[in-house]
């Protein structure tokens, strides 16, 4: 199921029939008792995390400081091997115990290209390996969280929003580089298409599950997508990576706060 870019978007019968046959493997008859919230965010926080370090990357290679991305890419690769360890300290059902440590196994394949001084021949290919490895989490991220209530799926789909959010982000920033793939505005309006699915699922769910202040919190957030989605979207011609980086962080800020917020609900 595990596809890059664009088809990632176009093969959601297979990604059904693979969560059909996860569901299967770790329904409630197989499952343990031990995952909570807190490990459901931090498999969230990996698959967000990840998006947001090829961003870091390319701003790195752009040699654009603000917001000081090398500090922020340090800081992202300790908070995934943090999660890591703590996830794998649990013991969960066993094909999601083998699925945390194979994703762990992908990631430690990622992580020292990460560490390298960027370079732009090697962007591409990076981009497709952090492509398969956000894909693989999230959907390991949706899986876990079903064997919980709605309001720990919900930190999911608000993870969602921050990992699009980065995604768009990181393609954006490749564009200024120079090495954004050849549909590229296919990919921008995959991930604008992707982020307004989550985003009104969000919006409509009951106020048990997503809180009115939550919601507001979201419409909020909307009006700052909404710049971003211009510019990644334009076909001016005109770039400006700074504006964008203080735009995608100003959102990722504020998904975190809201998590934090729906996390609240649930303690």
């Amino acid at each position: 199921m595990i596809k890059i870019s664009l088809s990632r978007f176009k093969s959601v019968i297979q990604k059904s029939l693979f969560l059909c046959v996860v569901s299967y493997s770790i329904s409630p008859a197989h499952a343990t008792e031990h995952i909570s919230h807190k490990e459901i965010r931090e498999i969230a926080d990996i698959c967000m995390y990840s998006q947001r370090l090829l961003k870091d990357y390319a701003l790195i290679g752009l040699g654009v400081d603000y917001n000081d991305p090398q500090k922020d890419l340090v800081d992202n690769l300790q908070a995934i091997k943090d999660d890591f360890i703590d996830l794998k300290s649990h013991k969960y059902d066993e094909n999601i115990s083998s699925e945390v440590i194979a994703l762990e196994h992908l990631w430690q394949k990622i992580e020292p290209e990460l560490k390298h001084k960027p370079d732009k021949t090697r962007m591409t290919e990076l981009h497709k390996q952090i492509e398969k490895f956000s894909d693989r989490c999230e959907l390991l991220a949706l899986n876990m969280a079903k064997q919980l209530d709605e309001k720990e799926q919900n930190i999911v789909l608000i993870a969602q929003l921050g990992m699009e959010t980065q995604r768009l982000a990181a393609l954006y920033m490749m564009k200024v580089w120079d090495i954004a793939d050849p549909n590229y505005y296919q990919e921008v309006e995959a991930v604008l298409s992707e982020y307004q699915e989550i985003y009104h699922k969000l919006l409509t769910a009951d106020d048990n599950s997503i809180s009115k202040a939550i919601k507001n919190r979201l419409e909020t957030l909307e009006k700052r997508f909404l710049v971003f989605k211009f510019m990644a979207a334009s076909k001016s011609g005109r770039f400006v990576p700074t504006v964008a980086e203080k735009n995608a962080s100003k959102i990722f800020a504020e998904i975190s706060q809201i998590l934090r917020l729906e996390e609240g609900l649930i303690n």
